[in-house]
């Protein structure tokens, strides 16, 4: 009878999820595309920056190669979008130098800190995952070498008892990327 009890308290717990989303914006508005921005032609530079410890770098690199693409496919404030690939934070000047030679007005400069599940465990038996989407997205006009926008979102999904891999995470960021581009997404 327990064991049923536990059973029973485990799976119910286990439809325990929740989403936390923080988006802030240090410079312009959010979202990107609000009414009367228009951004012309943009070339989007994505840039890893992450933490020293992290795992699997390139694995997840071509998961937030595949979000950006995705996500940077339909900017309704750009004529055109062309997505550059995506590199070290080091190479930002060397991404700006290539914007400009595309003939870009804008430059989106997406900056990728976290990208991946975290579990925490805890005794007696109780474990937690989460997704967590952690990015920075800086518009820079190109003519002018000005700021325009500077937007960060940091986006977990998960909670107790839940099982929470890699595969979830490139439609987890696309879905980020979109709501700083365009407003919430349903969803």
């Amino acid at each position: 009878m327990k064991l049923l009890c536990l059973v029973v308290s485990l799976l119910a717990l286990g439809a325990c999820s929740s989403n936390q989303k923080t988006t802030s914006a240090a410079v312009g508005s959010v979202p990107l595309c609000a009414p009367g921005g228009q951004f012309g032609d943009v070339v989007v530079a994505p840039l890893t920056r992450w933490r020293s410890d992290q795992k699997e770098k390139e694995a997840r690199a071509a998961i937030a190669q595949g979000a950006i693409g995705e996500a940077f496919k339909a900017m309704p404030c750009a004529s055109s979008v062309k997505v550059l690939s995506i590199a070290a934070d080091g190479d930002v000047s060397a991404k700006l130098a290539q914007a400009k030679t595309e003939g870009a007005e804008t430059a989106l400069i997406v900056r990728v800190d976290e990208l991946g599940p975290i579990a925490i465990m805890s005794f007696p038996a109780l474990w937690s995952t989460w997704s967590d989407v952690k990015f920075e997205l800086e518009a820079i006009d190109l003519a002018s070498g000005q700021t325009t926008h500077r937007i960060e979102q940091h986006h977990k999904t998960g909670g107790a008892f839940q099982i929470r891999g890699v595969g979830p995470l490139k439609d987890e960021m696309e879905k980020a990327l979109r709501e700083v581009i365009t407003g919430p997404v349903a969803g």
